[in-house]
């Protein structure tokens, strides 16, 4: 890979005037979001968090693509900041979409659900050996086993939830706990 100098991102035109280029702006634009973030990061609830930091990501991204496409391609800055900015801002919303989407996501963590030990249900349906059946867990029906593999629970009985498995409830019948 070639190395290209820092000073091929920004130009000074004839008339002393400094002229940002685009890789500038977008870097500038990633460098602006990143210290959004990090400021507002305390104020703002979970469902808004990393979507600043996602969109400077993709910022940084479209600054290095936009300088080698440059480059690579010799077009002239002016061309690209004028003429076909609006193609620039359609990749970086392109790529602020994905990140958002699917890398956002992996960086938030989000709370386990943990159902105490040995919560009461009542079972709705049958739940035959090895099978599903219904219970009613604190008002709302839920698919639930036996953890005894081979036992069977009858319906309108008293069961205890022992834990989770995906949206499938492991339940012990009351007898269980008689003896």
């Amino acid at each position: 890979m070639d190395f290209y100098p820092i000073w091929l991102l920004a130009e000074i035109t004839s008339d002393r005037n400094f002229l940002i280029t685009p890789p500038w702006f977008w870097l500038i634009a990633g460098v602006t979001l990143t210290t959004s973030e990090f400021l507002l990061a305390k104020k703002l609830s979970s469902q808004y968090k990393f979507i600043a930091l996602s969109m400077a990501a993709s910022a940084f991204i479209t600054s290095i693509v936009v300088w080698q496409m440059t480059v690579r391609l010799g077009i002239d800055w002016n061309i690209i900041m004028y003429e076909d900015f609006g193609i620039q801002i359609l990749y970086w919303m392109g790529v602020s979409f994905a990140c958002i989407i699917w890398v956002r996501p992996t960086l938030i963590k989000r709370k386990k659900f943990v159902i105490p030990d040995a919560t009461e249900a009542k079972t709705v349906t049958d739940i035959l050996p090895g099978e599903t059946g219904q219970v009613l867990y604190e008002g709302c029906f839920w698919q639930a086993r036996c953890a005894d593999k081979t036992g069977a629970i009858a319906s309108n009985q008293k069961v205890y939830v022992l834990h989770r498995e995906g949206n499938t409830l492991i339940v012990a019948p009351e007898t269980m706990f008689d003896s």
